[in-house]
C-alpha cells in the first residue's frame, strides 16, 4: 500500500506543476506589458518636460522682444517729439525767438572757411578767389531805393567782395524788412556766412529766414543750409532733425536739394 500511495502522491504533484505552468507564463506576459507601459509613460513624461522647458524659453524670448518693442517705441516717440518741437520752433508756433531755440552766434567758436557742397555759387567763387579780411558795415553806403540797394549788394558778390556783400545785405535786411526782395537778401546773407565758415551766424540767419518766410520758394533749401550749419558746428543731432524735418515738410523738394541733404545725413550718420 505504501508504494501505491507514493505513486499517487507523485502523480498529484505532476498535476499541480502542470496546472501552474500556464499561470506562470501569463504572469510573465503581464509583467512585460506593465514594463512596456511604464516605458511609454516615462517617454511621455520626458517629452512633456522638454516641451515645458521650450515653452519657458519661448516665454522669456517673448518678454525680451516685448521689452525691446516698448523701448524702440519710446525712442520713436522721443524722436517724433523732437521733430515736432523743432518744426514748431522753426515755424514760430511755439512763440519763442527763432534763433534762440537752437543757438546764438556767441555760443560757438567760428571755424575757418569750409567749402559747401558742389553747386553752391558763393562757395564755388570763394574757392577760386579765396577769403580776405574786408571792411565793416560802416564802409558800405546802401542806396535808399530798395531795388538799387539790392543790386548794390549783389554787385559785391559778382566782384567777389564777400565782406562788403555781407555788410550790404545785413543793412538791406534791416532797412527793408518788408520788401519783396528781402527773403532773397536774407538767404544770400546766410549763404555768405556759411561759405565764410561763420556757421553760427549762418544758423541764426537761416532760422530767421525759415520762420519769417515759411512759404518762400527756397524754404526747403534754407532747411538744407541750416542743417549744414549745425553739422559744421558739430551739432549732429540737431542737424539730423532739421534734415528730417525738411523731408517731411517738403516731400516734393527738388532732386539736387534732396541729394545734398542725403549726402550730409550720410556723412554725419543720421539714423
Amino acid at each position: 500500500m505504501s508504494k501505491i500511495s507514493a505513486v499517487a502522491g507523485f502523480a498529484a504533484a505532476l498535476l499541480i506543476v502542470a496546472s501552474a505552468a500556464p499561470a506562470a507564463a501569463g504572469t510573465k506576459d503581464d509583467i512585460r506589458n506593465l514594463q512596456e507601459r511604464m516605458a511609454r509613460v516615462e517617454q511621455a513624461a520626458a517629452a512633456q518636460s522638454a516641451a515645458t522647458v521650450r515653452l519657458s524659453e519661448l516665454e522669456r524670448q517673448n518678454q525680451f522682444l516685448t521689452g525691446r518693442i516698448e523701448e524702440l517705441s519710446f525712442q520713436l516717440d522721443q524722436a517724433n517729439q523732437r521733430l515736432n518741437a523743432i518744426g514748431a520752433a522753426l515755424s514760430g508756433e511755439d512763440g519763442q525767438p527763432g534763433a534762440g531755440a537752437f543757438l546764438s552766434g556767441a555760443q560757438f567758436q567760428q571755424q575757418g572757411p569750409v567749402a559747401l557742397a558742389p553747386g553752391d555759387p558763393i562757395a564755388d567763387q570763394l574757392s577760386r578767389t579765396g577769403v580776405q579780411d574786408g571792411p565793416d558795415a560802416a564802409s558800405v553806403e546802401l542806396p535808399l531805393d530798395p531795388a538799387a540797394a539790392f543790386d548794390y549788394a549783389s554787385g559785391f558778390l559778382l566782384k567777389g567782395d564777400y565782406q562788403r556783400a555781407k555788410a550790404a545785405f545785413e543793412l538791406y535786411v534791416e532797412a527793408f524788412p518788408n520788401h519783396a526782395r528781402t527773403p532773397d537778401a536774407r538767404f544770400r546773407l546766410g549763404e555768405i556766412h556759411l561759405a565764410l565758415g561763420e556757421n553760427a551766424d549762418a544758423a541764426d540767419v537761416f532760422i530767421a529766414h525759415i520762420r519769417a518766410y515759411p512759404n518762400d520758394p527756397r524754404a526747403a533749401e534754407a532747411y538744407l543750409k541750416l542743417g549744414t550749419a549745425f553739422s559744421r558746428l558739430e551739432k549732429s543731432d540737431q542737424a539730423c532733425t532739421v534734415f528730417k524735418t525738411m523731408k517731411a515738410k517738403f516731400p516734393n523738394v527738388s532732386q539736387p536739394v534732396r541729394q545734398r541733404a542725403d549726402l550730409e545725413m550720410s556723412r554725419i550718420s543720421c539714423q
